[in-house]
């Protein structure tokens, strides 16, 4: 009944997944991905049930589906990470799948009573090229699932340069959809009971379906104003770069920077005005492409400002600020019938955990010890 459940949500939950307006190419390659697993989840359950007796014609055709999943898997987490567009030179991931087809050619233009002897046999005739897919099937889960952690984990450390608030964008499900992959695999190695398989299979179809439809789209097309190398305006599609790399030593990172001294001490100045006159950091989903086209400066250079002018990540400099906007406003007289809740969503921050995170980053203390050292002074 499990397998039966996970084929019905996954075709389900790929309808909906396709009824998805303003779908991006994560929504794209997990839609296919859906499909693939509901007709993976249909293979073995004609299997399990012997269903395969009376229409033999689908023997076969979930052999090679294990190798789909890991470079699904990647490409999705790549996606997700990315705000460079799917490039078609991606689908060469899916050749090792399209090579195992081939590999058994020979079986799949058997007839039906020729291919129920081949099983019975356990697939005699088939030993070198089921021992070449076996040991494919083990590489490409390994590859594909150290690739998609490499990927994400990469891209978590590199959030502090891009966004002011990473809470929602973190993508702790996606860890997990990778950890529970691993999983999969593992028990594919070491355990290789084709129930427990393909039951855990059926669970993992409920939460990819379900976090993956409703994630949050991190990196929209949307073409920003900027300037140039020579302060120039023109137009940068952000979807052509990816994240700014998190800085670890200024000198070295810059060594090849255009921008000049007097360019980087000017966007300084332009960024002191501006946090200290329109307060941009209230907006809690700031990011630095939107303060960079609040400037009019390439989202790079100002990066690279922030770390070098600032010695701070893009992330801390906005909370920084977001932290002594609520000091200088929780002490106003006309602060006193809101609580401290409500004057830090009012200065950007967008939970109440975010903001005693930050806030005891910043001050060592918590909001509350904060405000009883004020009392005791005043």
């Amino acid at each position: 009944m499990l397998y039966l459940s996970g084929i019905i949500i996954s075709f389900f939950l790929a309808f909906v997944l396709f009824a998805k307006k303003n779908k991006s190419h994560a929504d794209y390659l997990l839609l296919a991905w859906l499909i693939v697993l509901g007709v993976h989840l249909v293979t073995f359950y004609y299997m399990l049930t012997d269903r395969y007796l009376q229409s033999p014609w689908i023997l076969g055709i979930g052999f090679p589906l294990p190798l789909v999943h890991g470079p699904f898997l990647y490409l999705y987490t790549y996606q997700q990470t990315s705000r460079k567009p799917f490039n078609p030179k991606q689908l060469l991931h899916f050749l090792p799948w399209l090579f195992a087809y081939l590999l058994f050619a020979r079986f799949y233009v058997m007839t039906g009573a020729e291919k129920l002897e081949v099983f019975r046999q356990e697939g005699r005739g088939f030993e070198v090229q089921s021992m070449i897919q076996l040991y494919a099937i083990y590489l490409s889960g390994v590859v594909y699932i150290a690739l998609s952690l490499k990927r994400l984990l990469n891209y978590r450390s590199k959030m502090v340069q891009h966004f002011s608030n990473t809470e929602r964008i973190n993508f702790n499900w996606l860890l997990y959809l990778i950890i529970w992959m691993a999983i999969i695999w593992i028990v594919v190695l070491f355990v290789q009971q084709d129930k427990l398989i393909f039951g855990a299979a059926s669970l993992f179809v409920l939460w990819i379906g379900y976090f993956g439809i409703r994630q949050v789209q991190v990196f929209s097309p949307r073409a920003v104003h900027v300037q140039d190398q020579h302060m120039q305006t023109a137009v940068v599609d952000v979807k052509d770069t990816e994240l700014i790399p998190v800085i670890q030593t200024v000198p070295v990172k810059y060594q090849k920077s255009t921008l000049t001294e007097e360019e980087a001490s000017a966007i300084h100045a332009q960024l002191k005005v501006l946090m200290a006159g329109q307060q941009p950091f209230k907006d809690p989903d700031l990011t630095l492409d939107e303060l960079a086209n609040q400037l009019g400066v390439h989202p790079n250079y100002l990066s690279q400002v922030i770390n070098s002018r600032e010695n701070k990540t893009f992330y801390d400099l906005i909370n920084e600020q977001r932290v002594n906007a609520f000091i200088r406003n929780i002490t106003l007289p006309s602060s006193q019938q809101y609580t401290m809740l409500a004057i830090a969503l009012d200065c950007g921050f967008n939970s109440k955990a975010s903001f005693n995170r930050n806030f005891k980053k910043y001050t060592g203390l918590t909001p509350s010890e904060f405000l009883k050292v004020q009392d005791s002074t005043n």
